[in-house]
């Protein structure tokens, strides 16, 4: 039963952001900003001439991850709020960990489906080499990315419980991100305080170590490590946020307050 709660509740809830749109509208809704990204971000970088094009496909490929990693977990929870169906979700005795956190199984599985849609185009369009054993650690990477993401997105979607500004504030980390964590930048080459934000954010140690396993090195576990510790870290902050917000909207009789 919990993980039928887990996995089925989560991905009900997911599909129900999108089971509106068709897939003519669906699919450039969640490539089309990837696509155009990757592409002026290659030619830029071919024109800068500062790094190889290799670097910023991966960069952009790995950073597409978090358009629906940041997004969907955010407005499936702060949904609930202003559809009109909070209250009967928080009235159920289900685990709120469980609940909630199946929430950004679908969107993990999403960013990491448009990353790889992303590594193709790369690879079809002569950007991108990628050799077949560097496959399996690559796609570690692009999961790991993928999950540090949507569990930042789950604490967005629990501050969205309680405020109006979830998506603005999911754009602004995603713009963080473009910035911030070496998708086009190396952390390196920005100033201390930037760069200490910037090994913070999701994202930054999973670009790292995909780089590190398309370069055949070694290296890969400890940015990995680091990633999954940034994951687990939002995923119990989103949970505690959530917990705190819950009471407070209960204490106050605003839980369905838009």
């Amino acid at each position: 039963m919990t993980a039928r709660l887990f996995f089925v509740a989560g991905w009900r809830s997911h599909r129900a952001l999108f089971h509106w749109l068709r897939p003519s509208a669906f699919i450039p809704t969640v490539l089309g900003i990837p696509v155009v990204q990757l592409v002026w971000f290659v030619h830029l970088g071919r024109y800068l001439g500062t790094h190889p094009t290799e670097y910023y496909v991966l960069g952009n490929a790995l950073n597409a991850c978090a358009l629906a990693g940041l997004f969907a977990p955010a407005m499936s929870i702060q949904g609930e709020r202003f559809s009109g169906t909070l209250s009967a979700v928080l009235a159920t005795p289900a685990n709120r960990a469980v609940m909630f956190g199946g929430r950004i199984v679908p969107a993990a599985v999403m960013g990491a489906l448009t990353s790889a849609v992303m590594l193709l185009l790369g690879t079809a369009l002569g950007w991108l080499h990628v050799p077949l054993g560097a496959l399996p650690r690559l796609a570690v990477a692009v999961l790991v990315t993928a999950l540090s993401c949507s569990a930042c997105g789950m604490l967005i979607g629990a501050i969205g419980l309680r405020t109006r500004e979830a998506t603005f504030l999911a754009n602004l980390v995603l713009y963080l991100l473009l910035l911030l964590s070496g998708v086009n930048i190396p952390l390196a080459a920005l100033p201390g305080w930037l760069a200490a934000i910037g090994a913070l954010l999701p994202t930054s140690q999973g670009i790292e170590a995909a780089r590190r396993a398309l370069a055949g090195g070694g290296g890969m576990a400890g940015p990995l490590g680091w990633e999954l510790l940034k994951a687990g870290v939002l995923l119990l902050a989103a949970l505690l946020v959530l917990r705190a917000l819950e009471r407070a909207g209960r204490a106050h009789a605003a839980l369905d307050d838009a």
